[in-house]
């Protein structure tokens, strides 16, 4: 397939896709060579993709690589202490060609691989690494180092001993998602999020470990230019929520009152937030005492609930009472706003829910009751109201339309899932 293409496209073709990657050699005559994207889901060999990169390294600017058929495989074996159970290629990768070769390279996307072989010797030798614009890094090995020499590197290129021109960091979006939270890891995040500033997409997903410390501490470098912000940390995966009703922030230990903190931080930090994905610990008490502050974001279209309610009876009723439930967040949020202060909010999603069926029984072989585990999403249209109030109408639909709406197939983004599909 690669011969032909190269033999009929290899000029013009730009961009390069495939699931899967399994072949122990590649002829170098049989390559395309202007190649911009280049994306293997799962990678198998590391020397035929490293021959790949090395023939377009002069136009490459996009590298998408992973091993995503062994991480999901190991995910549902395990859950967590998978990673030794993946194979690694980024050694055999190396061997072939380096990441310094591609002058181009703007975007970085590494998933399930052991990035132990990227953390450079020399600090001096890796400054390309502040040429990325985009950094992604989904359930990688060696992350906790990786982050570390790039903070090194970063606080290296802004100092005055870094060579002229000053190689500033230019990353202004980065997604990172990992199932092992420990402290060395976290320790490693806040240091790198310190180490510069000017990301507009920032997103972070644990699963199997709590995220406790204050949020200030990784987005206060950022705030002013932060325009997308998700956040999740789960103690369970997603087919054991009910055992874990949303604490966003980490297990039994967490507290409204650091959810308020957080929510104050953002609010206070990020002016000019367009997207916002957090968990939300609604309750109607909460609704009765505290007062939201999320009318202050003037700027934010999308707002996604990465939970349900904890509202026990609000779990069992289905898709009307989480319309119901939007309607309340909504009214919550925006209801004491005047004509001259008019929402900007366009969409809203809640979920992943689970909630029983209300035909529970229906089925007498069914050992356990079906369960829904997805997001429910809706648009909203402002109206004025002759006492001076704004009003949503709020309307549900569905994923496929979210998709359609915003232009991304799968969703992904503010809409991005922890848990791996």
């Amino acid at each position: 397939m690669l011969q032909l293409l190269t033999h009929r496209h290899g000029r013009s073709l730009r961009h390069l896709s495939c699931y899967e990657m399994q072949t122990c050699f590649i002829p170098p005559d049989s390559l395309p060579t202007n190649l911009e994207t280049l994306e293997c889901r799962s990678v198998d060999d590391g020397d035929a993709i490293g021959r790949l990169v090395q023939a377009s390294r002069d136009s490459l600017n996009t590298l998408r690589l992973g091993e995503e058929r062994a991480l999901v495989c190991q995910y549902y074996k395990l859950r967590s202490g998978f990673y030794e159970g993946i194979p690694q290629p980024l050694h055999a990768f190396n061997s072939v060609t380096n990441l310094a070769d591609i002058g181009g390279l703007r975007r970085l996307s590494l998933f399930g691989l052991d990035v132990g072989p990227l953390v450079p010797s020399e600090i001096e030798s890796a400054l390309y690494f502040t040429k990325l614009k985009e950094l992604t890094m989904e359930s990688c090995k060696g992350s906790a180092e990786f982050l570390s020499a790039l903070t090194s590197m970063f606080t290296f290129a802004q100092s005055p001993a870094a060579p002229a021109p000053q190689p500033l960091p230019q990353l202004e979006k980065f997604l990172f998602r990992h199932e092992e939270s420990n402290v060395p890891l976290r320790e490693a995040l806040v240091l790198f999020l310190n180490s510069f500033t000017g990301l507009r997409t920032l997103s972070l997903l644990f699963e199997n470990g709590s995220m406790l410390e204050r949020l200030q501490t990784l987005i206060a470098n950022h705030g002013p230019t932060l325009e997308a912000l998700v956040l999740e940390s789960r103690i369970q995966p997603r087919e054991l929520l009910r055992l874990d009703t949303s604490r966003p922030f980490g297990g039994g230990g967490y507290s409204q009152q650091m959810w308020e903190e957080s929510m104050s931080e953002i609010c206070r930090l990020c002016p000019n937030l367009v997207e916002l994905s957090a968990g939300f610990p609604w309750n109607d008490e909460m609704v009765r005492i505290r007062t939201s502050q999320f009318h202050r974001l003037t700027q934010l279209r999308t707002m996604h609930i990465r939970n349900f309610p904890e509202s026990e009876h609000l779990m069992q009723m289905g898709d009307y009472s989480v319309k119901e439930h939007a309607s309340k967040f909504i009214e919550w949020t925006y209801g004491s706003l005047h004509v001259d202060q008019q929402p900007q909010l366009e969409s809203l999603s809640i979920g992943p829910g689970l909630y029983e069926t209300r035909f529970k029984g229906a089925n007498p072989s069914r050992q356990q009751p079906p369960e829904f585990l997805r997001t429910h999403h809706f648009m909203l249209d402002w109206a004025r109201t002759r006492f001076g109030r704004w009003s949503a109408m709020i309307t549900s639909v569905s994923e496929k339309y979210m998709e359609e709406h915003r232009s991304e197939k799968p969703l992904g983004g503010v809409f991005q899932s922890v848990w791996l599909k």
